[in-house]
């Protein structure tokens, strides 16, 4: 650190944003780890593109979580008056950009998301979006889960968004993970009593969100959220079964076995950012 550099601590619940010479980096300790986790703030002209971006966000509970990472992260960077966040299901009238978003379906009935987000955007709120994307929860594919047919309702519906609404760019997005299953989970799950978190369920979200990323993965326009939950050096999140990989929500991102904590909320909208600006700047 350069002597003379201005530092400065911003207490976010959990999270603390250091800033140093005009520079923010997300800081935390873990108790149970003890690890330490760095990520740089998304830069400045990342910000300015997103806000100015006019995005519709369909979601469940995750979703909500990396909302509050996108305005926290604003916050932090002191652009907080650049952000208009607003929760409908009705078109947003506000001049400029905004990032609007609404509960979409119910969990565990990924199609009955789909027809619920496809009826938004065919109604009055897709008239007037630059982006729109929806995400899964992880409750939606899991062991039983027939994931190509998932795959392939999911691929449909926007590929029918996308000839509807040429003007619209519809972000893809793979599904949220689940933290490694405890051994009270795991003893539930032999007595009936399942809470879809064990490795089979991840391993079918692995399945899926490889068929996402092979099919969009090259587009420019996905937001990876099961990569952003799995992939800390610090704690490698790469498991087994048989000859099969699959990957789980790291512990130090986790509020929950399957919610992000705040800095894993902040890594999560602070990839989204990334993606919504380079889309942006692409129109």
């Amino acid at each position: 650190m350069k002597r003379g550099s201005r530092i400065k601590v911003l207490l976010l619940g959990t999270l603390v944003a250091l800033i140093v010479g005009g520079s923010v980096v997300w800081l935390t300790q873990e108790r149970d780890s003890g690890m330490t986790v760095n990520a740089t703030m998304p830069p400045g002209d990342e910000l300015r593109a997103f806000a100015a971006s006019r995005v519709f966000f369909g979601h469940q509970s995750v979703g909500a979580n990396v909302i509050d990472g996108v305005e926290r992260t604003f916050f932090a960077a002191g652009t907080a008056g650049l952000l208009t966040v607003t929760e409908s299901r009705e078109p947003v009238s506000t001049e400029g950009g905004f990032l609007a978003h609404a509960y979409v379906g119910v969990n565990g009935d990924p199609y009955g998301k789909l027809t619920d987000f496809q009826a938004l955007l065919d109604g009055p709120v897709g008239s007037k979006l630059d982006i729109a994307l929806l995400k899964f929860c992880y409750v939606d594919v899991v062991a039983e889960t027939d994931v190509d047919a998932v795959f392939t309702a999911y691929s449909s519906m926007m590929a029918d968004l996308e000839r509807s609404h040429p003007s619209v760019r519809f972000l893809y997005t793979t599904v949220p993970l689940t933290t490694d299953r405890g051994w009270k989970s795991t003893i539930k799950s032999w007595i009936g009593d399942d809470d879809h978190m064990g490795p089979a369920d991840n391993l079918a979200r692995q399945r899926y969100n490889e068929l996402v990323r092979l099919r969009f993965g090259s587009t420019g326009r996905l937001f990876d959220i099961a990569a952003v939950e799995a992939t800390l050096a610090q704690d490698p999140t790469e498991r087994h079964t048989g000859s099969q990989a699959y990957y789980v929500l790291n512990k130090a991102l986790a509020a929950d076995p399957g919610h992000l904590n705040d800095l894993g909320a902040s890594l999560a909208a602070t990839e989204l950012i990334r993606v919504v600006a380079a889309v942006s700047r692409a129109r």
